[in-house]
């Protein structure tokens, strides 16, 4: 049978119809011989698949060579280096990307999504040992600035002894506290 461009598809397919009717001489089981060439065509296209499947994942994972050659350049080749051009070869084990779709895959996607989830927890912890911190030593700023105003601002000034009596407190003792006020806003009050 001889295949012509401008005949019409249907005509061409009806002729391999006819063409299949005559060699198989089953008139009653044509349907069945038929979907058995479906089966075979699908099955072709499978095995062709897995064919360049198989094919990419070799090539994925082929050997790299790093190599100097006479002229000093280093060169990165699929190949190994001649003999008389290679100084320092090396081979180089460079993995692909993990094929999409693996079980493994979906594993380490909620291992990290479960590690993302320590980590923002530890962060979200942190920031708040921060801020009250920040609010400690805001207080302690505060405070500081109250002590350093009281003891330059006021002329006489007492003091509980600890007792349950009061003391007047004389320059020495007032510039000590200024001293202490001092260093305590620059410590807390940055």
């Amino acid at each position: 049978m001889n295949f012509v461009p401008n005949q019409p598809r249907t005509q061409h397919i009806s002729s391999e119809y006819d063409l299949m009717r005559k060699i198989f001489k089953l008139h009653e089981y044509e349907t069945d011989v038929f979907q058995i060439i479906h089966v075979l065509e699908h099955a072709m296209r499978i095995f062709v698949l897995t064919v360049i499947i198989l094919l990419m994942s070799i090539s994925a994972n082929a050997q790299i060579y790093k190599w100097v050659d006479k002229n000093g350049k280093t060169q990165y080749t699929d190949q190994p280096p001649p003999p008389d051009a290679a100084q320092d070869e090396q081979r180089l084990n460079i993995k692909s990307a993990p094929v999409a779709g693996n079980q493994n895959n979906s594993r380490n996607l909620s291992d990290d999504r479960e590690e993302f989830d320590k980590r923002r927890q530890l962060r979200r912890e942190e920031e708040t040992k921060q801020q009250s911190k920040s609010e400690e030593n805001k207080k302690k700023c505060i405070d500081a600035q109250t002590q350093l105003r009281m003891y330059t601002d006021s002329p006489r000034l007492t003091i509980p002894d600890g007792a349950g009596g009061m003391v007047y407190v004389d320059d020495d003792l007032r510039q000590r506290k200024i001293a202490d006020a001092n260093k305590t806003i620059a410590t807390y009050c940055k």
